[in-house]
């Protein structure tokens, strides 16, 4: 995952003049804005209880990460996709996994423990239920999966570009006499 996170910071990096990022945390802010209105929604009248827990995930992921970290790793998630598809079973995988990381950005989700045995400190994660994490999914993929998609595009892009060149100066060593 570093690897990706790299690639899309240099991209990143590399396009800071245009005006691409702050658009990116403007619709990251949206989806803080829409998490809050359901959890508000949620305290005037009943509601499905996986959508109501997505909603306060999502504001303690707001709550406590920086909007520029998120999408970071939601925009790596979708080039890693692209370049090792078979990391993800389904999609439905693919958004689980992207949730999963989004999360973890954070050490809230977690807990430790004590173990017995050994007296070492353990960590372990807190799960979703699969159906708060497909909404949370589905919101984080409405807000910055286009954005990822172009990102995994142009690394692809990229990627071609320095293999040609790679097979263009083997073919010139190889017609050495």
């Amino acid at each position: 995952m570093k690897l990706y996170r790299a690639l899309v910071a240099a991209r990143l990096e590399k396009n800071k003049d245009k005006p691409l990022l702050t658009q990116l945390e403007a619709r990251w802010g949206a989806v803080l804005t829409y998490a809050e209105s359901v959890r508000e929604e949620a305290r005037r009248k009943p509601m499905v209880r996986y959508r109501r827990e997505a909603a306060i995930e999502m504001l303690r992921i707001g709550k406590n990460v920086q909007p520029g970290d998120v999408i970071e790793t939601v925009l790596a998630m979708y080039v890693m996709q692209d370049q090792q598809p078979r990391c993800f079973k389904s999609d439905q995988a693919f958004r689980t996994q992207k949730v999963r990381r989004v999360r973890g950005l954070t050490r809230l989700n977690a807990d430790a423990w004590t173990d017995a045995k050994t007296g070492k400190r353990k960590l372990v994660y807190r799960d979703l239920g699969q159906r708060t994490v497909t909404i949370m999914g589905g919101w984080i993929a409405e807000a910055l999966g286009p954005a990822g998609i172009m990102f995994a595009r142009l690394e692809r892009k990229d990627h071609e570009k320095k293999q040609e060149a790679l097979l263009a100066f083997r073919d010139a060593l190889g017609s050495m006499e």
